[in-house]
């Protein structure tokens, strides 16, 4: 049987490793095909992404949980570290989202204490905020370098990479044919669709999937090697901060080291952009430098929460999201030859295991394998 897994970012690279070790053990093969970061824009061309196990229900955190604990593995198959263990602090301005997080927290086992204010002098914090410092796995992780290591791992199980996007998937009698935007075709028996913001971008299902992609904003902050904000923000975890009066928690990345040789302090969360519908949308809002009144609020925000940063230079970017209403991810077969995973609301780079490896058992085996209920799962 041949599986071909469209999509080469954490979800689909991750997907591509478990479905690879499945279809060694069945003598079967699997092709990847997608785009090198040459190609398509994605949310993944970046150095950090929190990672942590607390979350706001029992299905977030379990989904990390179980990917966290691989990441060893992966990096051992793979050959490069990507896994930072600086903690995440979670601030709370609203008393019942702090109890509901720390009975996640309770219920998942994750390694996490409650904290005083004083333990983060560079941070103005609310009075009376609710915190939670999350320790053991909890940090960030490269997702450049994951995704390298899930294909690298990949191929060495017996995937092969086609390195191109599909534009097209032709369903068959019984199985599918798979078109790049190169001009190869794929005949497979099983097509696993596992990307994000470009999920409806093109002709891959009958119809659209209800999964919305919205452009975001993150800014940037130089931190320098040296000076007060380097030595202020030093030991400085990430941060999941829930405003009372907005839906999304912000998220701020620690200070991490850039190609360029500069280190940066990123931070998002505000959605006040619109939603995008084609390709030419997505790949323009990667191009820009997001929506201005998003990159103003974040700064404001800075200014006032860490004021080291005050005044420094900063620069914004777009960035993607993918929704589903469920507010979990979509894993479910959408034709008898094509299954899809999408929608991970953001969170993807600290899941995608996981997610890839439901996502691959379900194309390859055609069962449902998880402790959670599959019916959480259908968007």
């Amino acid at each position: 049987m041949t599986t071909v897994v469209v999509g080469a970012g954490p979800m689909g690279a991750s997907a591509a490793r478990h479905a690879a070790l499945l279809a060694r053990a069945d003598a079967g093969d699997v092709v990847v095909i997608g785009p090198d970061e040459a190609g398509l824009p994605g949310a993944w061309h970046d150095e950090a992404r929190l990672t942590r196990i607390v979350a706001h229900d029992d299905v977030w955190a379990t989904l990390a949980q179980q990917s966290i604990a691989r990441y060893p593995q992966i990096a051992a198959e793979g050959g490069a570290e990507f896994h930072r263990t600086q903690g995440v602090l979670y601030v709370h301005e609203r008393a019942d989202w702090f109890r509901r997080q720390l009975a996640v927290a309770d219920r998942c086992g994750a390694a996490f204490e409650v904290p005083t204010a004083d333990r983060f002098p560079y941070l103005r914090l609310p009075e009376g905020a609710g915190l939670i410092l999350e320790g053991g796995g909890a940090g960030t992780v490269n997702p450049r370098a994951l995704v390298t290591n899930q294909l690298r791992a990949a191929q060495a199980h017996g995937a092969r990479w086609v390195r191109d996007h599909v534009v097209r998937i032709e369903q068959l009698d019984g199985a599918a044919r798979v078109h790049t935007a190169g001009g190869d075709v794929v005949e497979a028996q099983r097509v696993l669709v596992a990307v994000g913001a470009h999920v409806n971008a093109f002709e891959l299902f009958p119809e659209p999937l209800p999964v919305v992609a919205t452009g975001i904003t993150a800014l940037f902050f130089e931190v320098g090697d040296v000076g007060d904000a380097c030595d202020a923000l030093a030991h400085m975890p990430g941060i999941l901060w829930y405003e009372a009066h907005h839906d999304h928690f912000l998220y701020t990345v620690p200070p991490t080291r850039y190609p360029d040789g500069r280190t940066w302090f990123k931070i998002g969360g505000y959605r006040e952009s619109g939603p995008l519908h084609t390709a030419a949308e997505i790949d323009e809002w990667y191009r820009t430098d997001g929506g201005r009144m998003e990159a103003d609020m974040l700064r404001a925000w800075v200014a006032e929460h860490i004021p080291v940063l005050a005044g420094r230079d900063a620069h914004a970017v777009g960035c993607v999201v993918t929704d589903v209403a469920s507010g979990f991810p979509m894993i479910r077969e959408v034709s008898p030859s094509v299954v899809v995973a999408t929608g991970c609301a953001g969170a993807a780079a600290k899941s995608c295991d996981e997610i890839g490896r439901i996502a691959a058992v379900l194309t390859v085996r055609g069962r449902w394998d998880s402790s959670l209920d599959q019916s959480l799962f259908q968007g």
